[in-house]
Order: C-alpha cells, then structure tokens, then sequence
C-alpha cells in the first residue's frame, strides 16, 4: 500500500486524537456512492473502541445539514470521502488538505468551498478530502470493481489509525 495517498496522510495524520469521517455520494448513482461505501464498510470492521476515536457518519449529498453534528463531536481531524473525477484510472485515490481561504483545486466546485467555509466557522479540525475516481456515474448501476477496490484501501486505512498498530506505508 505504498500510494502517495497513504504516504500525504501518514504524514498528515500525525497525532490525530478524534477523526471524524464523511462518506458522502449518491446511493442510486453507481461510483458516485464510494464514501458510502467506505463508512458503510468502516462502520462493519471498526470496534466498539475503535468508534470511540473514530466516528464515521454516512452523510449522502447533505453534508451541511450536518453542521451542527460536527460542531458537536469536535473532531481534531475530519476526512470527507466522495468520488471525484480527476480525469485519472478508475479507482485511482487522490488525497488533500483542505483550506478555507485557499482554493487550492480548480476542480473542486465552489460550492463544496462555500461548504468548507461553514464547517471550519463551527469547529477547528483539520480537513482533508480523500477523492475515488468514479468509472461509471449511471443512475441504477453498482459500484464498479475498481471503485470498489479503492473503497476497501481507504477503509483499511482508516482502521488502521483507530488501532493501535500505525497504518502500512
């Protein structure tokens, strides 16, 4: 699991106290649901210890109605988990820090800034967005096996950090 991903986040992640996940997507719209995924499988494979450092919340396309929940659990650390098109291999994982005040992406629509805004207003974590490039976006279809390959690396990450033994670089 040596991706660049893995090795920004290890570095990234340092010292990380209470992560919060955000699978996020459309349920109805093939790799569009990968952060759905992913929480669903995190939320399977995570202890009951495990979900005390780590909450994992499925989030679907309403990410700002969430705001008063964040600001509630008061993350050190928040990861928002989408699809994400960058043009690249399906299944391909591309991970950022997020900073508001810095649109640091062009791809990434202003909107999802303007939601940034709001979030870092309601709490001071640390935000990062981990991006699955989607090879199908039809409504009605599954979540294809490349995406679904990439789902299962991100959650095996993720529950690396909730143990005790560091996640694989």
């Amino acid at each position: 699991m040596s991706d660049r991903w893995v090795t920004f986040l290890n570095h990234e992640l340092r010292g990380i106290d209470r992560l919060l996940v955000l699978g996020t997507g459309n349920a109805l719209k093939a790799d569009d649901a990968a952060g759905l995924l992913v929480a669903s499988l995190l939320d399977r494979r995570l202890s009951r210890r495990q979900k005390a450092r780590v909450k994992v919340l499925r989030v679907y396309e309403l990410i700002d109605a969430y705001n008063r929940r964040l600001k509630r659990l008061k993350p050190s650390h928040l990861i928002i988990v989408d699809a994400f098109d960058s043009g690249r291999q399906p299944g391909f994982i591309m991970a950022t820090r997020l900073e508001t005040g810095r649109r640091k992406k062009k791809k990434i629509s202003s909107e999802f800034y303007t939601l940034l805004e709001n979030l870092s207003a309601n709490s001071a974590c640390r935000i990062y967005f981990l991006g699955i490039q989607p090879a199908l976006l039809d409504f009605g279809h599954p979540i294809s096996a490349p995406v679904k390959e990439a789902c299962r690396k991100v959650a095996d990450y993720i529950a690396g950090l909730a143990s005790d033994r560091p996640p694989e670089a």
